[in-house]
């Protein structure tokens, strides 16, 4: 099915916020995770079959540019407040929102602050909750991945930290070369992973984040859960390098929440297994939760 994205930007705490959608009906707002937009457009283009999908560059990625990357720009609930005037831009009373990875950090930061302004939550492939996740995570992760030697890819981190250091920012040889060497831990199936990566460059991503969100920690991400109303579905893959008993830390936290997990399914959900991934997620955001 082909799809055609419609761009966008506007002026927007502080910054210039770039987003984009596709499709038509009920209105979508996804978060991604590291990296930016582009590499969720797979997942919109999966989810336009039924809905309008909402997807937005966060601050210092992509085509989200701020005055200058500092601790004050990339401050955490810049982050948060960001998301609440883009939710005013498409005038929305309340939302669906979807985050992936790092995206789930920051749905849920936004969950607790703005509770009476989302409809639906879900949360896909959640990082790590606490230090000790973050353990498990890089056991993993590390695990999984690297078709290159450990020395090589010790090297292509350095040379990436000091391509963020630099005032030239990030060669693009070595962010390619990262990328490539961190890909196929997100997959269940390799074989989705050149394809996916090359798709991904020949639309332009890369790397483009150039400095992460400040103040952030992890304990922030569940601290006040239970102050969180809206329905809140969980969705792992069995095989995501995530650690996937989380979904019962959400769970435990979250009044109104619930699981999915995908059998063969790594991080990128909607790549691994689209049908289970689009059928799980529409049957939450279209579930009567009125006993009509």
């Amino acid at each position: 099915m082909r799809v055609d994205w419609k761009a966008h930007a506007f002026s927007a705490n502080g910054h210039q916020m770039a987003w984009f959608e596709v499709g038509e009906g009920m209105t979508l707002v996804c978060l991604h995770g590291s990296v930016d937009h582009l590499l969720y457009r797979p997942m919109g283009q999966l989810f336009a079959q039924k809905y309008r999908c909402v997807l937005y560059d966060q601050r210092g990625s992509g085509e989200s540019t701020v005055p200058e990357l500092d601790d004050e720009t990339m401050d955490i609930w810049n982050f948060v407040e960001d998301l609440k005037v883009l939710q005013d831009h498409l005038q929305l009373e309340k939302m669906a929102l979807l985050g992936h990875s790092w995206g789930c950090a920051l749905g849920l930061l936004y969950a607790q602050r703005h509770p009476e302004r989302l409809s639906h939550l879900v949360l896909v492939g959640p990082g790590p909750l606490s230090a000790e996740m973050s353990e498990y995570y890089r056991a993993n992760r590390d695990r999984m991945a690297y078709p290159v030697s450990v020395d090589e890819f010790e090297k292509l981190r350095r040379d990436f930290e000091d391509g963020r250091k630099s005032q030239s920012g990030v060669p693009m040889d070595v962010d390619e070369a990262l990328f490539r060497a961190w890909a196929p831990a997100m997959f269940y199936s390799r074989e989705h992973v050149d394809s996916f990566v090359d798709a991904y460059l020949q639309a332009g991503g890369y790397r483009r984040i150039m400095r992460d969100a400040a103040n952030f920690e992890r304990k922030m991400q569940l601290a006040e859960a239970e102050k969180i109303t809206a329905p809140t579905l969980v969705v792992y893959g069995y095989q995501d390098y995530e650690p996937i008993t989380q979904a019962y830390m959400i769970k435990d936290r979250i009044p109104q929440s619930e699981i999915a997990f995908l059998n063969r399914c790594g991080h990128m959900t909607w790549v691994d297994q689209p049908d289970e991934y689009f059928k799980v997620v529409h049957s939450f955001l279209t579930q009567d939760r009125n006993g009509n």
